[in-house]
């Protein structure tokens, strides 16, 4: 009971968040939940074919076993396009990114078509299910040499997917930087963190391909940690992707008025008043204490361009909007303290314009210099 337990709870895990994310397209906020939907229905029938695997449905395993082999291919890329459409306009080129799994699903299943009884008995006997080739003849021979190429493809598919993904994230939210004083619900903090849990997890797939997946069938303390591995790797992309509310399109209509702007052109430069009038605006009238403050309001308050401020903000200050306003909140919080001990880290946090306590306690992590 407990090993059925723990080779379809991946399954069971995906099939889940399928059906939950598919009643939830109705839902307009989320825009991006189409390409997690997608990822999330490929993972479930890559774990199908990890169940049929482990349950020895040898009879399915033709069919199971291509179905793996293209989802396994093609997981990776769909989650990458899944973090391209939430950090920058995806084009009809990323979808190139499921080639391989294409070119596997035809390689594998074609192959599998062309086989015998005998040379499909021997491949699901020799190798998926002992881990060799040698003894192997004919097609047979093909296919594993097939498996070993999708492998390793695989391999190249995971590290691709967490360097892009990293850096379309840091390029992101150094854009929300640009923009929000707030940026606690906008970043891309949780999905940075997924990647690292991609990358563990994916070299422990690796390691179990390696080792054999046959060699997890007899115990059920190893089966269990893959299984329990991928189950929380798949519940934490599914719950993120479900409670993100900020995107790239919303980003569109702050850095629309950004996009055509040459910043080496110093005719584009606002004179040096507009400087001075943002410093005073920011540390005389504690414009910083607002909370969400963002650039088109302090454009409006300085009654000019957002392009302008943004300008001078980011050439003449040598910062962003984000670094600017939150150090002046850690600066401000740091006389608070002083000046009232009496008062919790919460009211602190509040009264120096910061969204939440977390907010507060990040930014004095980033900005500790200026409280020493």
């Amino acid at each position: 009971m407990l090993y059925l337990l723990l080779t379809s709870l991946p399954l069971m895990t995906c099939a889940f968040f399928t059906v939950y994310i598919a009643l939830e397209l109705r839902n307009k906020e989320l825009r991006e939940l189409p390409a997690l939907l997608y990822y999330m229905l490929a993972a479930t029938v890559l774990y199908a074919g990890h169940f049929a695997y482990f349950n020895h449905a040898i009879s399915l395993i033709p069919i199971t076993d291509t179905l793996y082999v293209t989802t396994n291919l093609a997981v990776y890329p769909l989650y990458l396009i899944y973090i391209i459409r939430l950090t920058r306009r995806i084009l009809p080129s990323h979808y190139l990114l499921l080639l391989p799994a294409a070119i596997g699903a035809i390689a594998c299943g074609l192959t599998y078509s062309m086989m015998t009884t005998e040379e499909t008995s021997q491949f699901i006997d020799i190798y998926l299910y002992h881990n060799y080739s040698e003894g192997l003849a004919g097609l047979a021979l093909t296919q594993a040499w097939i498996h070993i190429s999708c492998r390793l493809v695989f391999t190249l598919e995971v590290i691709i997917t967490v360097i892009i993904g990293i850096r379309l994230i840091r390029r992101y939210d150094h854009q929300v930087d640009q923009f929000y004083s707030d940026t606690e619900d906008k970043s891309m903090c949780s999905i940075r963190t997924i990647l690292i849990l991609v990358l563990i997890t994916s070299a422990l797939s690796l390691i179990c391909s390696i080792i054999g997946r046959y060699q997890f069938m007899d115990s059920l303390l190893l089966l269990a940690i893959p299984a329990l591995s991928f189950t929380i790797l798949l519940f934490s992309i599914a719950f993120v992707g479900l409670h993100r509310r900020f995107s790239y399109h919303d980003l569109l209509d702050e850095q629309a008025v950004i996009d055509n702007i040459t910043l080496n052109d110093k005719k584009a430069l606002p004179q040096e008043s507009l400087t001075e009038r943002i410093n005073q605006l920011i540390k005389d009238k504690q414009v910083f204490l607002q909370p969400n403050l963002k650039l088109e309001n302090l454009a409006q308050q300085l009654q000019t361009n957002r392009t302008y401020v943004y300008q001078a903000i980011n050439q003449q200050m040598g910062m962003t909007f984000n670094e600017l306003i939150n150090r002046q909140r850690v600066i401000y919080a740091k006389e608070l303290i002083e000046k009232h001990p009496e008062l919790s880290m919460n009211d602190i946090a509040l009264r120096s314009g910061f969204a939440s306590l977390s907010s507060f306690y990040r930014n004095l992590k980033r900005y500790r210099q200026l409280t020493n």
